[in-house]
């Protein structure tokens, strides 16, 4: 082929990626664009559905997909969680969140939960890591305020071993910078990024127990997973807003511990049974939320296409949601004071709702080249369309 054919390809072929790429717009998807997978509705039909099974003798008799109109209901719960906007409010009454999490190798997953929790609609999101992370994370989004104050032996100029007595006198340093910001927040996610360093799990570990000694609101997700594993006392037995988000591999390292079968569809609600209190949001092809009671599936289309960070942008969402619940007159636990699943479930499937909407127009308009950064784009856009906050 002579050198202008060649020339006439490549610019016919750059012309038709700019069409494609100006169709990929949140709008276009959302009205036009069909999913890649034949399973999946398009999103005006997802829209105008809500698929939902929920498994519990508390909040159905029988094991059996909810009527539409039962369905609808659920709905229009969770969306009585979401603030709505108006000039009156002030900042921070949408929410302030914090993240604990973030270390030299991992800064991405810290970095998405709380850009999650504010796309969603948070006012105000902290993020509280460690010195090799902080520059970092600053540098991804200015909206985030960086804490460098978890510590690492990775940080240290020396290469000489701290003693017992001095690393105790580190954390401590570590949990008195921390510790006095807590009652500014309305939920706090502890573990995305964490890593494995011992000084980071000792201080991350001495957060948790503060974050539920106080009441606030809590997610536990990656990382803190990993110490809820090796010390389920953190949250066993410990009544109040926490909820802890394993995905498969994670459920099953849980569940061992705590010598819970992880198999079948109610493994989620027996590992709930055995923390005595905390709820579980089990990732999957279904979310399923669990209390020791009973438990909501999410069934929303997702994505084809598992990204890196998924996990963390769902933290950062659930997140909002408790936040809202606390600064609401909601009441945390299902003490028979409201009717239907438990706040604390609320929230979990209307976390889950959103992200799965999110991914599937982030799939449809990306494909394989889909990432958490498009998903994270869609959450505004998903929650106007269900709000009506256009």
């Amino acid at each position: 082929m002579s050198a202008a054919g060649l020339h006439r390809r490549a610019t016919s072929s750059l012309q038709h990626l700019r069409r494609s790429a100006a169709q990929c717009s949140w709008h276009e998807v959302r009205l036009h664009l069909k999913p890649r997978c034949s399973r999946q509705a398009p999103y005006h039909q997802v829209l105008g559905g809500l698929p939902i099974s929920v498994r519990s003798a508390s909040f159905s008799s029988v094991t059996a997909p909810v009527s539409m109109s039962g369905s609808s209901s659920l709905l229009q719960q969770v969306l009585a969680l979401i603030p709505k906007l108006s000039e009156d409010r002030h900042k921070g009454q949408a929410g302030k969140i914090a993240v604990i999490g973030g270390c030299r190798e991992y800064t991405g997953a810290p970095f998405f939960s709380a850009i999650s929790a504010l796309r969603v609609g948070a006012d105000i999101a902290h993020v509280f890591c460690t010195q090799g992370a902080a520059t970092v994370i600053k540098g991804y989004s200015p909206e985030l305020i960086v804490h460098p104050y978890l510590p690492a032996g990775e940080d240290r100029d020396d290469t000489e071993k701290l003693s017992k007595e001095a690393e105790d006198e580190v954390v401590e340093r570590a949990i008195r910078a921390i510790t006095p910001w807590l009652p500014k927040f309305d939920a706090v996610v502890v573990g995305p990024g964490l890593g494995r360093d011992d000084l980071v799990l000792r201080t991350a570990s001495r957060v948790l127990q503060a974050v539920v000694e106080r009441g606030i609101p809590l997610v536990v997700d990656a990382d803190g997973l990993w110490m809820v594993n090796s010390a389920p006392a953190l949250v066993k037995g410990k009544h109040g807003a926490i909820v802890l988000t394993p995905n498969v591999v994670e459920l099953g390292r849980l569940a061992e511990a705590l010598g819970v079968d992880a198999k079948g569809a109610d493994a989620a609600r027996r590992l709930a049974r055995a923390l005595d209190g905390p709820a579980v949001l089990q990732k999957g092809r279904l979310d399923v939320a669990a209390d020791a009671h009973g438990q909501l599936e999410c069934e929303e289309p997702g994505s084809l296409r598992r990204v890196g960070g998924q996990g963390d942008v769902l933290s950062g969402c659930l997140a909002a949601f408790m936040a809202w619940i606390q600064r609401g007159q909601e009441p945390w636990a299902g003490d028979g004071a409201r009717q239907g699943p438990p706040a604390a479930l609320l929230a979990c499937y209307g976390s889950s709702l959103i992200v799965r909407k999110a991914a599937h127009r982030a799939y449809a308009c990306k494909g394989r080249a889909m990432g958490a950064p498009d998903l994270i784009d869609q959450l505004g856009p998903v929650v106007d369309d269900l709000v009506g906050d256009h």
